[in-house]
């Protein structure tokens, strides 16, 4: 029913042209190991982009670290107090 719109002339044409492959078998090979070898090229070319840009990431995160504060001024206290062990929940309002 829906699939009526495959065989429209121009869905036709555009897979002719993107599924045209050479009959010569020594052409079909040489294009499909072109494939492959375009593949690994972009399949490694990424993994050391992405380890480089890591490694510069770390680099920088090291070089701008900033050196401790110190809290002189800036301490808040405050009382606080431990549950006891036997309570399981919070307290619910009333």
């Amino acid at each position: 029913m829906f699939a009526h719109w495959w065989h429209h002339p121009q869905i036709s044409r555009l897979q002719a042209r993107f599924s045209a492959r050479p009959r010569n078998p020594l052409l079909r090979i040489t294009t499909a190991l072109l494939g492959a070898a375009l593949l690994a090229v972009l399949l490694v070319a990424g993994v050391f982009i992405g380890s480089a840009m890591l490694i510069a990431t770390a680099l920088l995160r090291l070089v701008r670290r900033r050196p401790a504060q110190s809290h002189d001024g800036h301490v808040i206290e405050g009382q606080f107090r431990k549950p006891p062990a036997d309570a399981h929940a919070l307290p619910r309002p009333h």
